[in-house]
């Protein structure tokens, strides 16, 4: 990582170290600076970077002269934490389904979809089918995910279930999610999601639609997850600045 600045390598470090928290690796003991310095090769400064990332994150606080510890993160059932755009793609990591189609549709018949990506009703926009089962997911769901075609043609289809859709549409595209906007809504199942849902027409559900975006401002990819009321719920950690005392 030699010529690369300490904002820059501090950014890659918290991304592994994020990875790491995620996989358990640090469930008995966060590494302290000296550790990280020696394993990484890397500045103290660069080090100090990136677990400030990770702090103002939420995801580990540090203590003077005690070192570092992780910050209890909800896992049980179907709860889980927003703090970063990493959380969301850290839930993906745990959410396991199954791909039912990978394929181009034509834009008339998700013309909101083709829409945010400025198609028309006879371009053809890619469309990713997923389900995930009681057995597979706390909270099962049933997801439809957009993106243009020429990237949902060079995804490995292998891959789709195993590795959040998002981080193999950056390596793809060569670019990087700036920010993900999330909605949240109550809604109805109908047709096809009440089928795969495996509910009758009408059931109570809630729609997630959860649109990641680039630093020009367009959108990258777009899913819509449609989850059974009775098995949905989520918890968002807000923080304050870290504003002078009064």
């Amino acid at each position: 990582m030699a010529g690369r600045g300490t904002s820059t390598v501090g950014f890659e470090l918290a991304k592994e170290l994020r990875a790491r928290i995620a996989s358990g690796r640090y469930a008995k003991g966060f590494p302290t600076e000296s550790e990280l310095i020696a394993e990484f090769a890397m500045s103290r400064y660069a080090v100090r970077s990136a677990l400030q990332r990770l702090e103002s994150d939420g995801q580990i606080r540090r203590h003077p002269g005690r070192g570092t510890t992780l910050v209890e993160r909800f896992s049980e059932g179907s709860t889980w934490a927003i703090r970063t755009v990493e959380d969301l793609i850290d839930r993906n990591l745990t959410q396991r389904s199954v791909v039912l189609s990978a394929q181009p549709v034509l834009g008339r018949q998700y013309p909101d979809f083709a829409q945010l990506f400025g198609l028309g009703a006879r371009d053809k926009i890619f469309l990713i089918e997923r389900l995930a089962t009681p057995a597979e997911a706390a909270a099962p769901f049933f997801s439809l995910t957009f993106m243009p075609v020429s990237v949902g043609r060079a995804l490995p289809r292998r891959r789709i279930a195993t590795e959040p859709l998002i981080l193999q549409i950056e390596r793809i595209r060569k670019i990087r999610a700036h920010r993900v906007r999330q909605d949240i809504a109550g809604g109805v199942a109908a047709g096809r999601v009440a089928q795969k849902l495996k509910v009758k027409p009408g059931h109570p559900t809630v729609v997630v639609c959860r649109t990641y975006f680039g630093w020009d401002g367009e959108a990258i990819v777009m899913g819509e997850l449609h989850y059974r009321l009775e098995g949905f719920r989520q918890t968002i950690d807000l923080f304050r600045e870290n504003l002078p005392a009064r």
